[in-house]
């Protein structure tokens, strides 16, 4: 019996992050330079030397954990 495949994951860029987020796509490049010490929003991914990329999983994750507006 062979496995079903998994799905492939999805990787979003930073502007369909910014939307998301609804933040500035100037904010996740801020957010990025500094992520290794203060972890500001979800983690980035340099691919191809500029261009970020974010796991789809990973936004979806930080959004359910930021707290909610009353």
């Amino acid at each position: 019996m062979t496995k079903s495949p998994r799905p492939a994951e999805r990787w979003l860029t930073a502007q369909e992050t910014a939307d998301r987020l609804r933040v500035k796509r100037k904010t996740l490049y801020n957010w990025a330079t500094v992520w290794d010490v203060e972890h500001r929003g979800p983690e980035p991914h340099r691919m191809g030397g500029r261009s970020l990329r974010y796991r789809e999983r990973e936004v979806d994750q930080y959004i359910e954990s930021q707290p909610r507006a009353a």
